[in-house]
């Protein structure tokens, strides 16, 4: 079990783009954003501008997605968490970096930045491990047969 957990934070902390869903109003909203992995302290952080709409749509303990995909090596992960905001500096210190200097200044200091802390409650991670050729047998196996295809690892996490 733990190493499935430690799987999960392999996967995510590996991917450089997570579509970021909340609740406005009603409508569900997706957008892409860039995640700052922290598996030691199980969380997940993203920085964006203080004047964003979704800051508003995430108060104190308000339900969001996550969802992570690498198409290239076939991995995927879905997270149900509970968000929260911050705009303590020493965070946004420690997050700082070449990516937030190209939206938000070359200051930390100065930057109006909040960021978003998203704590996974439950997690679902896919991980084929196989090349083409392994999942076209794979697929036509299970088209012959009552067997369905063996595509790969998934697992069902609660944190």
């Amino acid at each position: 079990m733990a190493d499935e957990h430690e799987h999960f934070w392999e996967i995510i902390g590996g991917m450089s783009v997570c579509m970021v869903t909340t609740v406005d109003d009603g409508i569900i909203r997706s957008r892409p954003m860039v995640p700052y992995v922290d598996p030691a302290k199980r969380t997940i952080h993203f920085m964006t501008d203080s004047g964003s709409a979704k800051i508003f749509e995430i108060k104190d303990e308000t339900d969001m997605a996550l969802n992570f995909a690498d198409t290239g090596q076939m991995l995927f992960a879905s997270v149900s968490a509970k968000g929260s905001v911050t705009q303590d500096q020493k965070l946004i210190d420690q997050m700082w970096g070449p990516y937030a200097e190209v939206f938000f200044g070359s200051d930390p200091k100065e930057a109006d930045v909040t960021i978003i802390k998203a704590t996974p409650v439950q997690a679902e991670y896919w991980d084929n491990n196989k090349n083409s050729l392994i999942i076209a047998a794979e697929m036509t196996k299970a088209y012959f047969t009552d067997e369905g295809p063996n595509l790969g690892t998934n697992a069902k996490l609660d944190f």
